[in-house]
């Protein structure tokens, strides 16, 4: 299968915008990603969302690449260095978020002769929230991608699924961020609730009119910060932020509308299509790499 950028080009992402049902699919997306919201306060203080949304793949990530090359695989120290190497936490942090996650039963000790490592591996409660998720990404892209059918039902293979970890995380390694192509967005994803309070906004308008909404919807502070677990000021700063940026405008008789600028809706657009477009490509490969593999054992049964 052919390289590609690890970035989607601007120019795949205007023509899947062009799609009519683009809007359609975002819509669904949005949906799915605000109702996956897990707001915890302290997760909320040990990383960004961005960081929390991507240490379970960064785990992965280790561990299947320890399974195939026979590297370290997914230990406490690795996953350290990832997470510096990538920027998304301090090594006191990583180790607090993993912590936690063992707590919870998303990893577990993994048998190890040599006592020196003691590797971890992902259980079968972290596979199934991960599962949860890409269908959740997955869904919706079906409106402008068809074969997004088979990737959702290829997420019972695990095969597919090691590929494709491999695929999204190997891409994001190689340097893609999905704000690239929505840089006005780009201070929003690191902060608590920031993409989560803009996605409501935009979705906020009547299901069958235009996503992002094209007209004034109503704004409440106080829900925002109350759904999303974050204070009343810090909805204020991000709002106030995106006035700044040229994304939104506040309005109504008491500041109490909110309507969303042709920058605003262009950056919100270019992003989910980056989104999608990450994820089909990546799910093209898993499902290439996956049919390469299973050619050899198709010869050796004739």
């Amino acid at each position: 299968m052919p390289d590609r950028p690890p970035t989607p080009s601007l120019a795949a992402v205007a023509t899947l915008r062009s799609h009519p049902r683009f809007h359609i699919a975002m819509r669904e997306s949005v949906r799915n990603i605000i109702e996956l919201y897990r707001a915890d306060r302290l997760l909320n203080a040990l990383m960004s969302d961005r960081a929390r949304a991507l240490f379970t793949h960064a785990a992965l990530y280790l561990y299947y690449r320890g399974t195939k090359d026979g590297g370290p695989g997914l230990t406490v120290g690795a996953m350290k260095d990832f997470c510096i190497q990538l920027k998304l936490s301090s090594r006191g942090r990583c180790e607090a978020m993993l912590a936690l996650m063992r707590a919870a039963g998303l990893f577990a000790a993994e048998p190890n002769l040599d006592r020196r490592r003691r590797p971890l591996a992902p259980t079968e409660k972290l596979f199934a929230l991960h599962r949860e998720r890409w269908t959740a990404h997955l869904e919706p892209m079906r409106h402008v991608m068809p074969e997004a059918q088979s990737w959702l039902a290829s997420l019972d293979d695990p095969g597919f699924v090691r590929e494709f970890v491999m695929a999204l995380s190997e891409r994001y390694v190689a340097g893609l961020r999905l704000v690239d192509n929505a840089p006005l967005l780009e201070s929003f994803v690191d902060r608590n609730a920031g993409m989560m309070v803009l996605f409501s906004l935009a979705l906020a308008g009547p299901d069958d009119a235009p996503f992002p909404a094209a007209g004034p919807v109503d704004l409440s502070i106080n829900a925002l910060a109350t759904r999303f677990s974050v204070s009343r000021k810090h909805v204020l700063t991000l709002l106030r932020d995106a006035e700044q940026l040229g994304l939104l405008v506040r309005g109504g008789p008491a500041n109490n509308e909110v309507t969303f600028l042709p920058p605003g809706r262009e950056a919100l657009e270019n992003f989910l299509g980056t989104m999608f477009l990450f994820s089909s490509q990546s799910a093209e490969q898993a499902a290439y790499a996956r049919a390469a593999a299973a050619r050899p054992a198709a010869a050796l049964a004739r």
